[in-house]
């Protein structure tokens, strides 16, 4: 089993994207509900105990880390406990958080998985070695998801990263503020 994600920083790029604003609360509770309807259609997933939002950008993107009840029973993800979630406009997927620890790390995993399905669409070849995107391989679609899976790379992984370091040394910040008026 994989050690837990430590969730105390999301969502990440809080500085950068207005979690709270009004006119994207209804793309995150769509989000999450594609989110969880991807969990759900896996066969091997366990009752879901939470789901944290720990990148957003609706209707586009929501990653969302799962935990589960307890422990998943078979398949891949036999023993672990959690899993990333990504659901938006782009097609959705459920991965494993051992190679991918942080929400930058899950972007980039799901980019290179997102990526080898593209290519293997856009060249017309077999994608049965791929992760089992449920869309019909055509030339139109690969081309799509390469275009959007460059724009994740080139803007979202960046900031997702930036976020995540911003929100580590805030929180190291309030540690030393915290332990000098212990003093």
């Amino acid at each position: 089993m994989s050690r837990l994600i430590d969730t105390s920083y999301f969502p990440i790029a809080a500085d950068e994207i207005d979690y709270a604003e009004e006119a994207h609360a209804a793309g995150y509770a769509d989000l999450r509900a594609r989110a969880e309807a991807e969990v759900i259609r896996w066969r091997s997933a366990q009752p879901i105990k939470e789901m944290v939002l720990a990148f957003g950008l609706p209707p586009m993107l929501g990653l969302y880390l799962v935990r589960f009840d307890r422990p998943i029973e078979r398949g891949e993800l036999a023993g672990e406990i959690e899993m990333w979630a990504v659901a938006g406009d782009l097609p959705p997927m459920c991965f494993e958080t051992t190679d991918a620890p942080t929400p930058a790390e899950a972007l980039r995993l799901y980019c290179a998985i997102a990526w080898d399905w593209g290519r293997a669409a856009l060249g017309r070849r077999d994608t049965s070695q791929c992760y089992p995107i449920q869309l019909e391989p055509t030339r139109e679609l690969g081309k799509m998801l390469l275009s959007r899976v460059k724009l994740l790379r080139k803007s979202w992984i960046p900031r997702a990263r930036r976020g995540l370091a911003r929100a580590r040394k805030a929180s190291r910040r309030a540690a030393i503020q915290q332990q000098r008026k212990l003093r």
